[in-house]
């Protein structure tokens, strides 16, 4: 299987952290891997968790940044820290099953990337319809089949991620998924467990995120057609 790398962005999720971390460490007790926090200048303690989480734990290691830059930086950040064979990226906010890594990382023979595909999204109502309108609009703009390309559960094998990891800009992290398939990678989802949030911020569901959503949407599809030429 090879060494994993789970790469975690982290904002104003400190309480959610230590949980998180055990629950890995359960999970992949048998495997070699290793837990990179990448902390995106947040101001609840998780400073102070993350180092004592490095105490605790041999395979964490937390990096910090000190302006906030957003999720697909932190990815950017993890991913050349990183020395796994695998990497997963799996968001802080405990709504995502540890416990579907390993088969999510199994499906690896079968594919180039896996993303989690959430069968019973444990969401409000309105986060579930933007997120079924965002994902139809992805379809017909890029021409794909992803049901959830959103999902914040994916893993990668390393000399995928590589190539498409240079090209992302602010925000594109939602299409890793239409990065990799354009690149001529297979991607497939693959059903998981999700739960509802009970603690930490949600950083979604304002005007400003759908606006900066769409404009990340069209920017992306520009990208495309412009490296065909």
């Amino acid at each position: 299987m090879g060494k994993i790398s789970i790469l975690i962005p982290a904002y104003m999720e400190n309480e959610n952290l230590p949980k998180l971390v055990k629950k890995l460490k359960e999970t992949l007790v048998a495997e070699d891997f290793e837990v990179l926090i990448i902390n995106d200048s947040n101001l609840d303690g998780s400073v102070r968790t993350i180092k004592e989480l490095e105490r605790e734990y041999g395979e964490v290691k937390g990096y910090f940044c000190n302006r906030r830059r957003g999720k697909t930086m932190a990815i950017k950040e993890g991913f050349k820290k990183s020395c796994g064979d695998i990497i997963v990226i799996i968001d802080a906010d405990l709504q995502y099953s540890p416990k579907d890594v390993p088969r999510l990382v199994r499906a690896l023979k079968q594919a180039d990337a896996i993303s989690g595909l959430r069968i019973d999204r444990r969401d409000s109502f309105d986060r579930k319809i933007e997120s079924k309108i965002y994902n139809l609009l992805v379809r017909l703009l890029f021409n794909v089949k992803f049901c959830d390309c959103n999902s914040g559960l994916k893993v990668f094998k390393r000399n995928v991620l590589k190539k498409v990891v240079p090209e992302l800009r602010d925000g594109w992290h939602r299409y890793l998924l239409v990065l990799v398939d354009k690149k001529g990678y297979r991607v497939l989802e693959e059903p998981i467990k999700h739960f509802k949030r009970t603690a930490g911020r949600s950083n979604f569901s304002s005007p400003l995120k759908l606006f900066k959503g769409f404009y990340n949407m069209l920017s992306v599809k520009m990208y495309l057609l412009k490296s065909k030429e």
